[in-house]
């Protein structure tokens, strides 16, 4: 077990996303003109994110990446920085900027998204030295702050409106509650980071197992939300149901 999550983690973690990303292309004209299609957007974009960032694994079956290896790059710590824990958390916050219609709610994940932007940059300018070599848990927590941001003003909107009465047809619902487990879940973990730098492979086999279960709860809940779901401008309430 511990051999197959060294040598097949990275594909398992593109397997997981790639359930969601074809979902997203079959469905993709149902939601044309809606925000899901831009979330779709999103799944597609973190697709190509793992993509990339599966290159620090493959060093030994191609020989063309041996300059990379030699290289700061070796490590793909700062492009996950970049790609997931800044542009993914942005992309997110924009997507319940549009699902939201309560102003001000928007307007403190708008604000609240500019301040973690220019706080990670920063924080990334004054620990340069440590780009290249680790994540950084601070942006990590506060992107998930921004996350669960964003699900609790979804959530309260929700249950403040007439369509809690089928919030099973919406597929925001199954975005919402997705990445709220993942983040809430997966956050504390980045407190224990420093053992993944160790090379402790008794915890880091333990994450990787952590990591997959919610990655695949997570795409394959994208999955079934962007499948069952309606777009909600098609979404008529009934009163007498």
């Amino acid at each position: 077990m511990v051999d197959f999550l060294r040598e097949n983690y990275s594909l398992l973690t593109i397997f997981c996303t790639f359930i969601a990303v074809v979902s997203g292309l079959i469905s993709y004209k149902k939601y044309k003109g809606t925000a899901a299609a831009f979330f779709i957007k999103i799944v597609l974009f973190i697709f190509i994110v793992e993509l990339i960032g599966s290159y620090s694994s493959l060093y030994d079956t191609f020989s063309f990446l041996e300059p990379i290896y030699n290289s700061y790059f070796r490590q793909n710590y700062w492009w996950y920085t970049i790609a997931f824990d800044l542009i993914v958390i942005v992309l997110f916050s924009i997507l319940f900027q549009k699902i939201i219609s309560n102003t001000f709610y928007k307007t403190i994940l708008k604000y609240s998204t500019y301040a973690f932007v220019l706080f990670s940059v920063t924080y990334i300018i004054y620990h340069r030295e440590l780009f290249f070599m680790q994540l950084f848990p601070v942006i990590e927590i506060a992107g998930a702050i921004i996350i669960l941001g964003c699900s609790i003003f979804y959530f309260i909107e929700l249950l403040l409106s007439d369509h809690i009465l089928q919030f099973y047809k919406s597929v925001y619902f199954y975005i919402a509650i997705a990445i709220f487990i993942w983040w809430i879940v997966i956050t504390p973990l980045t407190f224990y980071d420093v053992y993944m730098v160790g090379s402790d492979w008794n915890y880091i086999i333990l994450q990787w197992e952590i990591y997959l279960s919610l990655n695949f709860m997570m795409y394959t809940t994208f999955a079934i939300g962007l499948l069952v779901s309606k777009p909600e401008k098609l979404i008529k309430l009934d009163p007498q149901k």
